[in-house]
């Protein structure tokens, strides 16, 4: 069975359109709904259904798309908004008694269990078990996964996810600006990368996600075989292209995966 990955959500941090702003994007959103954007979360679908990082909207996610069940959650880092849906998540599995469980890199797991101390006892816990992804033992949707430390900027650090299955590999790298270490990410047949802006003017010490421009150059050097960008502010428009050999991602977007 091939395996596809589906795009729950695709914006950044403050989704699309930002409930304050009344940018010409924002304005987009809020008629046509082209660059309308929710948190991001994504969904693969195959042989087993996995869920990558439980967004703020996920309930919401998860009714659009038709989602009803899943086997087990990979989580990124502890951002709000790549785990603010977390209860969601968790409510399910108590109240239908299929149990969940949650994988994150090691030094994730105290993070989220500072910011969800309920879900780490009784029966929450039993539901959803939270498991250091270094220690799984086991393939996800058919791919071995491994969780690579990326420089999130301003904003510290991040995991970046690299699937290695039968038939070829790909990666989920929401946040990250600044990646000095190439080498884990070279061979890729899919490279699902976070833009925020197109171009962004602060500076990058204050940053914590690649500008369109520095992730094509970032592309360049990678040379994946597809590149789709994802985590986009109201800084991107989908009204235009993007760069020549890369796509952006919109929510309820459907890719085959390798």
């Amino acid at each position: 069975m091939a395996s596809r990955l589906r795009f729950l959500g695709s914006g950044d941090s403050q989704g699309v359109p930002r409930w304050w702003c009344g940018c010409s994007v924002c304005q987009e959103a809020r008629t046509t709904g082209l660059n309308a954007r929710t948190r991001p979360s994504v969904w693969i679908e195959g042989p087993e259904q996995v869920l990558i990082d439980a967004a703020p909207e996920f309930r919401l996610q998860a009714t659009r798309e038709g989602l009803r069940r899943f086997d087990a959650v990979l989580i990124t880092h502890a951002h709000n908004d790549h785990i603010l849906g977390l209860g969601d998540v968790a409510d399910r599995a108590r109240w239908t008694k299929e149990p969940c469980p949650a994988y994150a890199p090691r030094e994730v797991l105290p993070q989220l269990q500072q910011r969800f101390a309920y879900l780490f006892q009784g029966t929450y816990l039993e539901r959803i078990p939270f498991r250091a992804l270094e220690d799984a033992g086991r393939t996800f949707a058919g791919y071995a996964v491994s969780a690579v430390k990326v420089p999130h900027g301003y904003n510290g650090w991040s995991y970046a996810f690299r699937f290695d299955g039968r038939h070829g590999s790909w990666a989920y790298m929401p946040d990250c600006i600044g990646l000095e270490d190439l080498e884990p990410w070279r061979g890729l047949d899919l490279l699902v990368l976070g833009t925020s802006f197109y171009k962004e003017p602060a500076p990058v010490a204050g940053r914590s996600v690649y500008d369109v421009t520095e992730a094509v150059e970032l592309v360049s050097r990678l040379k994946p075989a597809r590149t789709v960008f994802t985590h986009l502010s109201h800084g991107i428009d989908r009204r235009k292209l993007a760069p020549e050999g890369t796509t952006y991602a919109h929510d309820g977007l459907v890719l085959e995966l390798p």
